[in-house]
């Protein structure tokens, strides 16, 4: 059996009274997952990294999930404080009663030669798009050790970036290996129960000459993260929906979504 033969979206309400965080609400990605849980019946927190602008784009969010009756609150996250995503996670799952389910989805890419690139920006890439997850991990798993049955499942967002590198994205595409990296660790250091962790990648669909300028590749980013948007809303879905052995330390892309209506298709990539 193939990892995507494991995997369904859930119907409507098929997640209903599953408890979710995502981290990065948002960003494109993760409105769209957010949006997808809502729609399958999970109560959403959204934590988002801006507290100004990303706020408003979170209550318009929070707003459309309650108007579902689903239970939806927006929190302000500081993804660069590991003691900051701790006491938020645990607000947060104190306020739903538990988690089930978290979502860490940061954006926050610098494009750019290493050349071009100084040591503040390498830095804050390497903390936004890197050490960030490793953060929501932590705190994810500890939430997760404090309940003693039922599904509890961490998604680490990333980008194909740190598979496929580019010129121009030096300091992301770093990012984007280590949050790989994260991941293997996270499935051999939680090999069974107290949780699975998954991994989904933005960006499978970058065009192939997205790299000829550091122009061309910010617009071709946007648009690959807007075209990929729903389909990895409904993989966040069947993700949490599916067996623990059938996701535990893989990787799926959209390129993999289409292969959800068709069990038959390949698998996702293994990270593991």
């Amino acid at each position: 059996m193939s990892d995507l033969d494991a995997l369904a979206p859930p119907g409507a309400d098929g997640l209903l009274g599953r408890r979710a965080l995502v981290i990065g609400a948002e960003t494109t990605t993760g409105q769209a997952i957010a949006r997808a849980l809502g729609a399958a019946g999970a109560d959403v927190a959204l934590a988002v990294l801006r507290p100004d602008e990303g706020v408003l784009v979170a209550r318009r969010l929070q707003r459309e999930l309650r108007d579902q009756g689903r239970q939806a609150m927006t929190y302000a996250m500081d993804v660069t404080l590991g003691r900051n995503v701790q006491v938020t996670t645990r607000q947060v799952a104190k306020e739903l009663g538990g988690l089930d389910l978290v979502v860490s989805a940061p954006d926050e890419p610098f494009l750019g030669s290493l050349a071009q690139t100084s040591d503040a920006q390498l830095a804050q890439t390497m903390t936004l798009n890197g050490y960030a997850h490793a953060y929501a991990a932590r705190s994810a798993f500890d939430e997760f050790r404090r309940q003693d049955e039922g599904p509890r499942v961490f998604i680490l967002v990333t980008h194909a970036l740190g598979e496929r590198a580019l010129a121009g994205a030096v300091a992301a595409s770093m990012a984007g290996a280590a949050a790989l990296g994260l991941l293997r660790a996270l499935a051999l250091e939680h090999p069974g129960g107290g949780g699975a962790a998954a991994g989904l990648l933005r960006g499978a669909s970058l065009p192939e000459d997205a790299g000829a300028s550091v122009a061309t590749l910010s617009d071709a980013l946007a648009e690959t993260d807007a075209a990929e948007a729903e389909a990895l809303g409904r993989l966040a879905c069947a993700i949490a929906a599916a067996p623990a052995n059938a996701i535990h330390g893989r990787v799926f892309s959209a390129l993999d979504a289409g292969a959800l209506a068709a069990p038959a298709a390949a698998g996702g990539s293994g990270a593991a």
